[in-house]
């Protein structure tokens, strides 16, 4: 087996080793120690179906998700490899390997890069995810498709200078099977494997006061105004609720709602922001009655009304009036404002009322008293006590309105043609002898 040194140009930077910070990292866990290619050792031959590996150790409880292999070319102009595959295996022992773990079919290495892989298949749809344990050995290989040729110059794995590392370089021989490489190398293979490690969790209080378990301490903090206890339980820590504060045309942010009304602010809501303008007002339209009134959109939301937008006013008043039936007696006129109903000399029945007489009797619900017939001093009987009301109502109507404001002179029209006139006087006798 021929071994080639070459002074390569520096065409491509090899991952640096990343610490493992709190907040979890990918590590890139390697025997080697080739910072970049401008001296590395060519390693071959190689013949079809040998395996080059690098024996690695686990940092933490975690999952591997990449594997690197350095390919490099003596002389330029080589192209891609598609070698056999790359396998994964649990290894407990050196240097047979123990359970596969993964397998990625037909890799292909590109010379004169740090070439990585993350997906089990060529559609890249299945990512390379294994479990491992902290202080796991894991053998990684890169089994050969392709005979080297190293010595015309031809791509292969390479290794670094300074020595090679004790039960850490595996070589599959064809015959010889599994053996220590470091019986061939001075120097250890750069075949790498990548291990996301979770960094340390604890509990997260959310400004909101609700508290999460096991999450990261950058994950936690990322979110608007939340505290992060580090190795905590939700069951060790209080989580506060806390929101802005609305005092005096300012914003007091992450104020709990005691601290807030202790000091005459109005507490915006649990997790709310100073920075979306809370506590600037608005108008607040009122659907019901087309009032406007000058609210904070957490208010506005609280009255059910409609918020028109930040620094909106209400001088003019931005709210549509409602509308409903407008009643001219018996006639029924629909969708109606109450200004424009009582302008024209209408009754306004209320906001969304309309002139459907659901009842059949020809009159639209809407104008039908809530009186009965000759009740004309509306006090809910029908008695001697009317007649005056009852005289007023078809002699002067104006008078009649003007008396007994609450009630409807049309309540008088007891033979019901549609007219309160002399014509009914005997029917209201009627009702009031009880005839």
């Amino acid at each position: 087996m021929k071994k080639i040194t070459r002074s390569l140009c520096v065409v491509a930077l090899l991952a640096l080793v990343l610490s493992l910070a709190a907040n979890g990292e990918e590590v890139v866990v390697k025997n080697d120690s080739v910072t970049d290619f401008g001296q590395a050792v060519i390693v071959g031959d190689f013949v079809e179906g040998e395996h080059a590996g690098a024996r690695l150790t686990s940092p933490c409880d975690g999952t591997l998700v990449a594997v690197q292999i350095v390919w490099l070319e003596g002389t330029a102009g080589h192209g891609d490899s598609l070698e056999g595959a790359i396998h994964i295996y649990h290894a407990p022992s050196f240097p047979s390997p123990g359970v596969e773990l993964a397998l990625l079919e037909g890799p292909v290495l590109s010379p004169g890069w740090l070439n990585e892989y993350r997906y089990l298949d060529e559609a890249q749809s299945i990512p390379l995810n294994v479990a491992v344990s902290a202080g796991q050995e894991i053998l990684v290989t890169l089994e050969f498709y392709n005979p080297t040729n190293v010595g015309n110059g031809g791509p292969s794995v390479v290794r670094d200078l300074d020595g090679c590392q004790s039960g850490r370089n595996v070589l599959y021989a064809i015959p010889g099977g599994w053996l220590n490489f470091c019986s061939f190398l001075t120097g250890d293979l750069a075949i790498r494997m990548v291990i996301d490690c979770p960094g340390v969790t604890g509990a997260c209080c959310y400004a909101s006061g609700i508290c999460a378990n096991d999450i990261e301490e950058a994950d936690c903090l990322a979110e608007f105004g939340a505290v992060w206890y580090e190795g905590q339980t939700c069951d060790n820590v209080t989580c506060t609720a806390r929101g802005a504060c609305c005092r005096q045309g300012s914003c007091l942010q992450l104020v709990s709602k005691t601290d807030c009304q202790a000091i005459g602010g109005v507490y915006a809501g649990d997790g709310t922001d100073c920075a979306d303008s809370v506590c600037v007002a608005g108008a607040c339209c009122m659907p019901a009655t087309g009032e406007c009134v000058q609210n904070f959109e957490f208010q506005c939301d609280v009255l059910g009304g409609d918020f028109q937008g930040i620094g909106t006013t209400c001088d003019p008043n931005p709210c549509p009036q409602p509308v409903g039936a407008c009643c001219f007696g018996t006639v029924c006129l629909a969708n109606q404002t109450e200004d424009a109903c009582v302008g024209s000399g209408g009754e306004w029945a209320g906001a969304e009322t309309n002139c459907s007489d659901n009842n059949g009797d020809s009159i639209p619900d809407a104008c039908e008293s809530s009186f009965a017939t000759g009740d004309l001093n509306c006090d809910g009987v029908t008695d001697v006590f009317d007649i005056d009301a009852f005289v007023m109502a078809i002699i002067d109507p104006g008078d009649y309105a003007a008396a007994y404001p609450d009630c409807d002179f049309m309540l008088a029209d007891c033979n019901a043609d549609d007219a309160a006139d002399v014509f009914d006087i005997d029917c209201f006798v009627a009702l009031i002898v009880g005839k």
